[in-house]
């Protein structure tokens, strides 16, 4: 057996524990990270929808309360 049949027999059989130890990104790991951070900005602009959506609601809510208020006085 030589030194480099060796050694990839022993990192084959190591791999997943020294990928673990060492904290190294595996291309799986890489395409997940990319997934969420798609996801990630997807869920941004439907936030800031919602968040202007909202705040169209709240001025005509506002609106709505001064004129009751003038109403009363």
């Amino acid at each position: 057996m030589s030194i480099d049949s060796y050694l990839s027999a022993y990192l084959d059989r190591r791999m997943t524990t020294i990928i673990s130890e060492w904290q190294i990104a595996t291309r799986s790991d890489l395409a997940d990270l990319n997934r969420r951070f798609y996801r990630a900005q997807d869920d941004l602009a439907g936030l800031k929808n919602f968040e202007k959506e909202t705040e169209k609601k709240l001025e005509v809510l506002e609106e709505r309360v001064s004129r009751l208020q003038e109403l009363r006085r």
